[in-house]
């Protein structure tokens, strides 16, 4: 196990690349590995999520890796049994497990780490009331596959905006589509939002109602266009956003486009501009004005729909003045870490007072005026606690060590790399 030390800022250039968005580079390899053509995608992120889906759609397909493409199409002939390392990909474990569902063959789900703990068992109850044959045994899911004739299926929308992806990409496959009544509350709607986005991409036909989505089935995958090109994250962006002011440095940063993001990671540069960050947005890009900030704002905000922005946007909220309020997060205690635990954790360390209501996802801040450091904090193997710690730990009046952030790979592998280039002093300890 090695560990970081993060020693201060000293800018050497204020100009960065926003990673392209996980989010979607999982939802376009799945579509595209369900699409009798070839389907090339350009820009992907490269972090091992986006290994797992391509692990996890190999059986089903061919995928060619060139240089900075991918090219995808359905296989003629598909293995019939599977034996899958899914990682800690719940995207990846929780779509194949609806997908897998309506192809023919047994496959074997195998997670690792934090997610062979996390919530599936509500979209395997769904899944059977459709007379899917699926069986959770341990940590493994194993399907039996087959042409499923659909139905009507009721399911949370409190736990996981996954649960949903997974019987839309499986509807298509069915004979006569899936109706899928979402029980309130819903969190992370604009996640769904981008699944069906992504579905209409693929020329599918989606309907959609209030808390009711109509996928129909006996429906092909064909390609509006021979090619796509992803994006970049907002909510990974948010991390540069967060750094700009912390250190109070002018940034800019490219590969982010309005109209194609994510609402709820989109929502981080309305609620930094509410605190009181210099923000201008161009076509393709954002300029944070990070050294012109002399004082944030508290905020009081409902992030139900956005929990991947909570981690930066309490960065910022951590140097306002006066206590905020974050709300309607419980579910961040099912994310790679309880996410909820993880982010009192790093606050404290910054000598932030925080408390955390977790039975009702109630987070509140007490900003200060500068972070303390001179702490350990253990990153629990989740890439989003890994880049919260070490954001806030660049603008620390003491050296501060993180633990266990190689989880930081799911998404951004080189993250650490990427900041240096920019300043950042961080030494990496390999334990003896």
């Amino acid at each position: 196990m090695s560990r970081l030390v993060i020693n201060g800022f000293r800018a050497r250039d204020n100009i960065v690349e926003a990673p392209p968005s996980k989010a979607l580079t999982l939802r376009y390899i799945l579509a595209s590995a369900l699409s009798r053509a070839w389907v090339t995608l350009r820009k992907l992120n490269w972090g091992d999520d986006t290994w797992s889906m391509i692990r996890g759609v190999k059986p089903i397909s061919e995928i060619e890796i060139r240089g900075d493409y991918v090219r995808v199409r359905r296989g003629v002939s598909p293995d019939r049994f599977r034996v899958i390392d899914v990682g800690e990909s719940g995207f990846t474990l929780r779509t194949l497990t609806g997908v897998y569902s309506g192809i023919d063959g047994v496959t074997l789900l195998m997670p690792r780490g934090s997610l062979i703990g996390r919530p599936i068992d509500e979209l395997i109850n769904a899944l059977r009331n459709l007379n899917a044959r699926v069986d959770r045994l341990g940590g493994m899911v194993r399907i039996v596959g087959g042409r499923l004739v659909g139905g009507y299926v009721m399911i949370s929308g409190s736990v996981s905006s996954q649960y949903i992806s997974a019987l839309l990409y499986l509807a298509p496959l069915t004979e006569g589509g899936i109706e899928v009544s979402i029980k309130p509350p819903v969190k992370s709607r604009p996640y769904i939002d981008a699944t069906i986005s992504v579905l209409r991409d693929f020329g599918i036909s989606v309907e959609r109602s209030d808390d009711s989505i109509y996928v129909g089935g006996s429906q092909e995958f064909r390609a509006v266009g021979e090619e796509f090109v992803i994006p970049g994250d907002y909510s990974l962006a948010a991390y540069y956003i967060a750094l700009s002011v912390l250190v109070g440095v002018d940034l800019r940063i490219t590969n982010l486009h309005r109209d194609k993001a994510i609402e709820s990671e989109y929502a981080f540069i309305k609620y930094a501009r509410e605190v009181g960050v210099e923000i201008k947005e161009l076509e393709d890009s954002v300029i944070v004005n990070g050294s012109s900030i002399k004082e944030l704002k508290p905020l009081n905000v409902d992030l139900s729909d956005s929990p991947d922005i909570v981690m930066p946007l309490a960065l910022l909220l951590a140097r306002a003045n006066g206590r905020s309020r974050i709300t309607g997060v419980e579910h961040l205690a099912y994310k790679e870490s309880d996410r909820l635990r993880g982010i009192a954790a790093v606050l404290r360390c910054f000598g932030v007072g925080v408390s955390v209501d977790e039975s009702n996802g109630i987070i509140e801040i007490e900003g200060t005026s500068e972070v303390r450091g001179g702490c350990e904090i253990d990153a629990l193997n989740d890439h989003r606690i890994v880049m919260m710690s070490v954001i806030g730990a660049l603008a620390a009046r003491e050296p501060i060590t993180v633990i266990n952030w190689e989880g930081v790979n799911k998404s951004w592998p080189t993250f650490i790399w990427d900041l240096e280039r920019l300043g950042a002093e961080i030494k990496i300890l390999n334990s003896s």
